[in-house]
């Protein structure tokens, strides 16, 4: 009950629905509250499992009240569906060549065949797209399997527990990096700059990072392509060495804490990442371009390339005295204003 509150709560539906849906099959196992005649047989209960699983894997995590709910419970009767169409069609096959070939295929054998092709989507859909929420649920298809083959070797009891455990971590995993991490660069934040400062000693350098002329790049060639900017500077400002620790203060903005560093030892750290940014040629793609009919068949298949770059300016300062990390931060933007004043493109203290 705790994973699936938690689970609501920061909007991880996938995991709630598939949670809620355990403890149903764990209560009706101990407790059965349905009527005889809707009692599910093992092989209908685990093929519907394994097929809501993995419906469930290739969805996306969406709001409870909303009209993805009611695509959810419409799937969720369409696995029921389609586990007991495929027992029954495997059986009236099995029926029409029994005369004619000696096959025989065993329940366990109806179910497990196609668990086979589930468990390809799930693991496939988890390495295409590798999040803590689908590493979950292929845990959960991993649990389920190993129940359905292993009934007597652990308690459901246990399993579930472990699964609850197994969520409840996802969930707040994944929210705190949800909290400290920025979504675009999978730099820390912000708040998490702030939360740093909490362990800073008396002995620190920060350094405050602005991209030039970033508004005319993304007028010029679009918030898709400054996007992409973004990206590489945040690459390569999380390479910094010296012991630096990156962060995306907001815009096209970044700040660096050097922790026991004064500014002439981290100098040389920042102009290697200023020279590398500077270096970097990015590659667009000139999709608005006007040919002729004839350019455009001599030239099939080919796009013409074109490269820019982008710069950085950057404003250091130590903390002195008794300075507060504010104090000392704001000095940093001071130096960084300079740089920007004296042409751009360099390291001012």
């Amino acid at each position: 009950m705790t994973a699936i509150a938690l689970a609501l709560q920061f909007n991880r539906s996938r995991l709630a629905y598939l949670a809620t849906l355990l403890l149903l099959f764990y209560t009706n196992s101990q407790h059965p509250f349905l009527p005889a005649s809707l009692q599910l047989n093992t092989q209908g209960i685990f093929l519907t499992g394994t097929l809501i699983i993995t419906c469930f894997s290739l969805f996306k995590d969406r709001g409870l009240l909303s009209p993805h709910s009611l695509i959810r419970l419409f799937a969720i009767c369409l696995c029921f569906a389609m586990a007991y169409g495929w027992l029954w069609g495997v059986e009236h096959f099995q029926a029409q060549i029994n005369a004619k070939l000696p096959l025989t295929v065993s329940p366990q054998m109806q179910a497990l065949m196609p668990a086979y092709l589930s468990g390809v989507l799930i693991l496939t859909r988890t390495i295409w797209q590798t999040n803590l929420v689908n590493t979950s649920i292929l845990i959960t298809f991993a649990i389920w399997i190993f129940h359905h083959i292993f009934p007597g070797h652990l308690p459901l009891s246990v399993l579930l527990s472990a699964l609850a455990v197994i969520y409840l971590f996802t969930i707040l995993i994944d929210s705190y990096f949800l909290a400290y991490r920025d979504e675009l660069t999978g730099l820390a934040s912000r708040r998490a700059l702030y939360n740093l400062v909490l362990s800073l000693g008396r002995r620190y350098s920060v350094a405050m990072l602005d991209i030039d002329h970033f508004k005319k790049f993304n007028d010029t060639y679009g918030h898709d392509v400054g996007d992409q900017v973004l990206k590489l500077v945040a690459a390569k400002l999380a390479r910094v060495s010296g012991g630096g620790k990156v962060f995306r203060y907001g815009g096209e903005e970044f700040t660096i804490v050097f922790s026991r560093k004064d500014t002439d030892s981290v100098i040389e750290h920042l102009e290697e990442v200023r020279e590398s940014i500077e270096e970097y040629r990015i590659v667009l793609r000139d999709d608005k371009r006007k040919r002729s009919s004839k350019a455009k068949r001599n030239t099939a298949g080919k796009a013409s390339k074109k490269t820019v770059s982008v710069t950085i300016s950057i404003g250091v300062a130590e903390r002195l005295g008794g300075d507060t990390f504010e104090q000392t931060m704001k000095r940093a933007d001071e130096a960084l204003y300079r740089a920007k004043k004296k042409g751009r493109n360099q390291v001012c203290t």
